[in-house]
């Protein structure tokens, strides 16, 4: 389910079967060298995202992604969110991103890093292809993770 007010309203009603958060995390470089960069990540973070939602549709809750600045301290975001998330009832937390700094933060549980493709000058069959095949690399972690913990 998205975070949107029409299937918050359905996840409110279901929310005993989604179990599972899923938060992207997307660095926001807006100096002319990376602006591109950054634009191109996000697409492909989301493109990503929104592929696992309709997969595990009725299993997690997509978050709207939290942009942050190239410069922003990560440990502090990371305690903000898990402060925030903690206080829910989702067993299952899980952090998408491009942003390979996250996985430095041993702390901060469930981080996918994954790099970015620039997928925004391709066919949109090929990209579909693209996308899938990255979503097969991302399947087994979250299946890891629901088992090892349920």
């Amino acid at each position: 389910m998205h975070f949107s007010g029409k299937e918050i309203d359905q996840y409110l009603q279901q929310k005993e079967y989604v179990d599972s958060a899923v938060v992207p995390l997307v660095q926001l470089d807006l100096n002319s060298s990376g602006l591109k960069t950054s634009a191109s990540a996000s697409d492909y973070l989301q493109s990503l995202a929104n592929l696992l939602e309709k997969q595990f549709k009725g299993r997690i809750l997509l978050f709207p992604p939290v942009s942050y600045a190239k410069g922003a301290d990560r440990s502090r975001l990371a305690d903000e969110l898990t402060k925030e998330i903690g206080n829910t009832e989702f067993k299952h937390i899980f952090y998408i991103t491009t942003d390979a700094e996250w996985r430095s933060l041993e702390e901060f549980k469930n981080v996918i890093w994954l790099p970015a493709i620039p997928t925004e000058s391709m066919d949109q069959s090929f990209k579909q292809s693209v996308m899938e095949d990255q979503l097969r690399q991302v399947l087994p972690l979250f299946i890891n993770e629901w088992t090892q913990h349920s």
